[in-house]
């Protein structure tokens, strides 16, 4: 690996870590190179960063999986994308997205059942707001 690559990948750890801090996780810092865990420590979740060209995504959150039983996840740097790590894209598996938009709020559709809006009379999921109606209101 060439002395550019490691930099960058040193950078975009510390640019993950600066987001979260950013965001309310004043305790996250950047692990150094050669460490062992997540990459990003002080999280309540497990974070491995990865800024190469060619990302292998099972390999990944296999190393994920071997780390941690909760919560984790990759933040992939691609290639060209710059030091603005909001815009990284984020690897997990697909089970913890559910799980995560459903502690969000989504509601599942298993759970939901159709009926009648009073208001216009279209069909709208029972406990969500009629999305005709806001479209009328807006």
């Amino acid at each position: 690996m060439s002395q550019h690559r490691k930099h960058r990948g040193y950078k975009t750890q510390r640019n993950v870590a600066e987001y979260f801090q950013n965001e309310g996780w004043i305790h996250a810092y950047s692990i150094g190179a050669g460490q062992q865990g997540s990459d990003i420590q002080g999280l309540p979740f497990d974070v491995e960063v990865k800024a190469v060209s060619a990302l292998s995504i099972p390999a990944t959150l296999r190393q994920i999986e071997a780390r941690t039983d909760g919560l984790g996840f990759a933040v992939a740097r691609l290639n060209g994308q710059g030091d603005d790590a909001s815009k990284y894209a984020v690897i997990l598996r697909l089970d913890q997205m559910v799980k995560l938009l459903v502690e969000a709020g989504y509601v599942k559709s298993d759970k939901s059942q159709p009926i009648r809006c009073t208001g216009c009379g279209g069909w709208m999921m029972k406990g969500l707001d009629c999305s005709t109606c806001q479209n009328m209101n807006t």
